[in-house]
């Protein structure tokens, strides 16, 4: 197709849709036809990239009505109304994508109404990815570096959208929109929180989840074309980072197996990773921050045998300075540690705990008048939580607090949330990574399965570096960052397989200490295999080595040594 054909596209989206249609031999199944050819027509990345972004930064209004756009959203929910339409108008024009026959040419007798052109399409709400990074939303707009920093410095839509109670962090800038889905072939695929690319028609029209058309609202309406779907890590980064090419050369051979120059880059990326953590987000501990890198890589493996994401308490984490009198209503501080994973990972979230916060917050989604409210845990699978717990202060925690507390326990636990309805409650699998900052020598409200505590400072610089803002971190260079991206977001895609001889190793250890320690368990064995799992994952090795095996071990000895 030509480029001028793709500028058509891009400029009048609906004129290509009725030139389509005329030129259809059927009818049939024409929401189909509409999607393949338009997916074909934007394929290559550097066309689909031309397509205006719809986002916080380029909110519905700043388009033009019925224009081109994309966008990246979370389904929030999916139990609007489907909606009739009709297919074929009187003139023969095509109906759907909110093209509507004109006043004039139609007629309101019902009689006259040829009901073999009624078609169904789904509609859903969708809002703004929650949790995404900055980065990880410029490199999925694809923006380049100079235009990231335009884009960062670009003025926002303002808190409160509409019907912002869709919305997880409904006080943040965030986008809603009614999403009408004629593609019978995607009409079942969608599921609350999944994260897809919308590319449609913009317009406003009438909200499906108002009872009555008369009195409905008008709110922003993608009327879509085609999608593209999402991996959980949003991102696509090469696991393992270390591969030999095929074919090898003299010299390889004599470099060895133990010599791989690209394992010790990834050996010492992990290293310098640890190091950067520990020095700006947990007072120079490098134990400390190996187990956050671990846990940010973790995510469930399989529900069936259950192989889910251990969720960590960092212990010990003093609490946050006190604020000066003068300032009123402050807001809690921040862990520069939220800031610090915000620069690592596509998906992540900060959670500062309070007993208000608690007993006010709606943590599980809830349907109300047959509209689902969002809650503070519903977020993209793939997403990894950091919980505060350093404004909590004395005080009781009621029955919203209570349950708010379980949701939250379960999402640990079984990796399912909650969505309440009048009469009911279905949960629905997530997939969410925890990590929790206590104060004290445990978490006071949760139930963890991994602890470490934090060598913390009592010097109150020492402290407050704890909290600093964003803006007083030492970033690395941009070079070494995407490094560290890569070996994050890469583990997070890889898988570790467990050869014969590194299971037989592990079976007579643990035979060992079994008998030379009867309180060791199963969980025990279903612990280490899981530390040592993500520790290989982290050194983007593919197989579990022995040697991995014991260091991961030792690791998690270490760690068990330091609770006594």
């Amino acid at each position: 197709m030509t480029a001028d054909y793709q500028a058509r596209a891009l400029h009048d989206p609906s004129t290509l849709v009725q030139e389509l249609f005329r030129t259809c031999a059927t009818t049939e199944n024409f929401p189909r036809l509409v999607a393949e050819h338009f997916s074909r027509l934007f394929e290559r990345p550097a066309s689909f990239k031309k397509i205006p972004i719809l986002n916080v930064r380029s909110p519905p209004q700043s388009h033009q009505d019925r224009a081109l756009v994309r966008f990246r959203a979370m389904v929030q929910d999916t139990s609007l109304s489907t909606e009739m339409y009709l297919s074929t108008h009187h003139d023969g024009s095509c109906g759907g994508w909110g093209m509507y026959e004109a006043e004039a040419g139609s007629s309101s007798n019902a009689s006259q109404v040829d009901y073999a052109s009624l078609q169904e399409c789904n509609v859903l709400w969708a809002t703004s990815l929650p949790a995404e990074s900055d980065w990880c939303a410029d490199e999925l707009d694809g923006l380049e570096p100079d235009q990231q920093l335009t884009a960062d410095a670009a003025p926002s839509v303002p808190p409160v959208a509409q019907r912002s109670y869709k919305f997880p962090h409904s006080d943040r800038g965030h986008v809603g929109l009614q999403v009408k889905v004629y593609d019978k072939n995607e009409v079942d695929t969608f599921k609350s929180t999944d994260v897809v690319t919308f590319v449609g028609i913009i317009t406003t029209e009438p909200c499906g989840l108002e009872h009555t058309q008369e009195t409905a609202s008008e709110v922003p309406t993608l009327h879509v074309l085609f999608t593209k779907s999402h991996t959980p890590n949003l991102l696509p980064r090469p696991f393992p980072r270390l591969s030999r090419p095929a074919g090898k050369d003299h010299h390889d051979s004599i470099l060895g197996e133990t010599a791989n120059p690209v394992a010790q880059d990834t050996a010492d990326t992990r290293r310098e990773l640890i190091s950067w953590i520990a020095e700006e987000a947990l007072a120079e501990d490098l134990q400390a921050a190996e187990w956050v890198l671990l846990s940010c890589i973790a995510r469930v493996q399989s529900r069936h045998p259950p192989l889910l994401p251990p969720s960590l308490v960092v212990s010990r984490f003093p609490a946050p300075p006190p604020v000066p009198s003068t300032v009123e209503s402050p807001a809690p501080p921040v862990p520069t540690l939220s800031a610090v994973l915000g620069s690592l990972l596509p998906l992540t979230h900060t959670l500062n705990l309070s007993l208000e916060g608690l007993n006010k917050a709606r943590y599980t989604p809830e349907s109300k008048d047959e509209d689902l409210h969002a809650g503070v845990l519903q977020l993209p699978q793939g997403t990894v939580l950091l919980v505060s717990e350093g404004g909590v202060r004395e005080g009781q925690l009621q029955e919203r607090g209570i349950m708010n507390v379980r949701a939250l326990q379960e999402v640990m636990d079984a990796q399912t949330l909650a969505y309440v309805f009048p009469f009911s409650q279905f949960s629905f699998p997530t997939d969410i990574s925890c990590i929790i900052l206590a104060e004290g020598r445990k978490s006071a409200f949760f139930r963890p399965e991994l602890g470490i505590p934090l060598r913390a400072p009592t010097d109150p610089a020492a402290i407050a570096a704890l909290y600093k803002p964003a803006d007083q971190i030492k970033m690395p260079s941009r070079d070494k960052l995407a490094s560290f991206r890569d070996l994050v977001v890469g583990a997070r895609c890889g898988k570790v397989q467990v050869p014969e001889a590194t299971s037989e190793h592990i079976q007579s250890q643990f035979v060992l200490e079994r008998q030379g320690n009867r309180s060791v368990t199963a969980d025990d064995l279903i612990r280490w295999m899981t530390v040592s799992k993500l520790y290989a994952l982290s050194l983007h090795e593919p197989a579990l080595s022995v040697e991995t095996w014991q260091r991961a071990k030792a690791l998690d000895d270490q760690r068990r040594a330091l609770l006594i």
